[in-house]
């Protein structure tokens, strides 16, 4: 069960620093998710964050940073994706080691795996932590079912904690992307840390399962 904790949209005090004890103490890909921001903005950011963490970053929806930091990659929101669209099986050729993701909010929306997307985001899976009246947009059933015969990587997102995770998990996600159980904690890092030993022991059972021990 992988993670990755998404960005606050508007910047927290010393962000970048708690970012780098994040992805200290925890195996998480962090999303950097700040819109309105210029390509000059989001590369002010990067900057503050030692360049060994950028293999664990994705950006959204700023492709041309690519040039200029070794990051993991690019997500595209839903918006973004329809503009960049007709670029993006050159970016992947051009890129081939890049990781590229991209948001979606209903099933039929998302397209046969083509191998353009190394995984796909899925929102709102949960009843928001950090939105008020951002609820759950879909039945556990229909998840359940798309998710048994899709081959794309889906990872769940909106509304997602410890607890939900295990419950993504049963339902067939690949992971779990998380925004307000970690940035509405006390301490960003802590909660990070836990989600990740929570995801780790998800993976682990699974195995275990799979391999009939």
């Amino acid at each position: 069960m992988r993670l990755i904790i998404i960005s606050p949209s508007n910047d927290i005090p010393n962000e970048p620093e708690v970012v780098c004890r994040i992805l200290q103490q925890s195996s998480a890909t962090v999303h950097l998710r700040k819109p309105g921001r210029s390509d000059r903005q989001i590369a002010d950011y990067l900057e503050q964050v030692p360049a060994a963490f950028h293999r664990r970053i994705m950006v959204h929806d700023h492709p041309e940073l690519l040039v200029q930091f070794d990051l993991k990659g690019i997500h595209f929101s839903e918006k973004e994706r329809k503009r960049y669209l007709p670029g993006l099986r050159q970016l992947r050729l051009a890129m081939p080691g890049c990781r590229l993701s991209s948001a979606f909010h209903r099933i039929a929306d998302i397209p046969e795996p083509d191998g353009l997307f190394d995984y796909i985001l899925l929102s709102p899976v949960f009843d928001s932590i950090s939105k008020q009246n951002y609820r759950a947009a879909f039945e556990h059933a229909d998840l359940k079912r798309f998710l048994s015969r899709t081959d794309h990587t889906v990872f769940a997102l909106g509304g997602l904690d410890a607890q939900r995770a295990v419950t993504a998990a049963s339902l067939g996600f690949r992971g779990i992307a998380v925004l307000g159980a970690v940035w509405g904690a006390s301490s960003p890092e802590k909660a990070a840390g836990q989600l990740s030993a929570v995801c780790r022991g998800i993976e682990t059972r699974l195995v275990h399962e799979i391999h009939g021990h």
